[in-house]
């Protein structure tokens, strides 16, 4: 009676063993690594200076198109998620094919979001560009 005590555990433990050797094979045949997503800003022309504002301000997807002869429009929707008025600072500029700078970057420009509201950052380039960069910062 012993023996088979000791004889059924080993097969446990040679079962478990193998089990775990099965698990770590498989693991590593998953492919390759997928880089970190950034899920708080999932928009890279769009930039916020702290993250305290992260908590404070959702920003939706950029809504972007031609306009006159080849210039960029940019609306960028902001919500503020918070029970206060926020007053806010955002500069731009515009990049052109290869990401270089096209024009100058603006000022900064001044954006008042109620309390639980929505407000829009709306810029248009003056020359025809490729892309955009937008800062968004509390207004200090």
């Amino acid at each position: 009676m012993l023996r088979k005590a000791s004889s059924s555990v080993s097969f446990i433990g040679v079962l478990a063993a193998f089990s775990l050797a099965c698990l770590l094979g498989i693991s590593g045949c998953q492919g390759p690594i997928v880089p970190n997503q950034n899920t708080l800003n999932p928009f890279p022309q769009v930039h916020l200076t702290s993250s305290n504002l992260q908590s404070e301000i959702l920003v939706n997807e950029p809504i972007v198109s031609r306009v006159g002869d080849g210039q960029l429009d940019v609306v960028i929707p902001v919500r503020n998620v918070t029970a206060y008025e926020l007053y806010l600072e955002f500069q731009y500029t515009f990049l052109n094919a290869q990401g270089a700078h096209a024009q100058e970057t603006s000022g900064w420009n001044t954006l008042r979001v109620p309390a639980y509201s929505m407000a829009q950052i709306h810029f248009t380039s003056l020359t025809p560009a490729a892309n955009f960069d937008c800062t968004i910062r509390r207004l200090p």
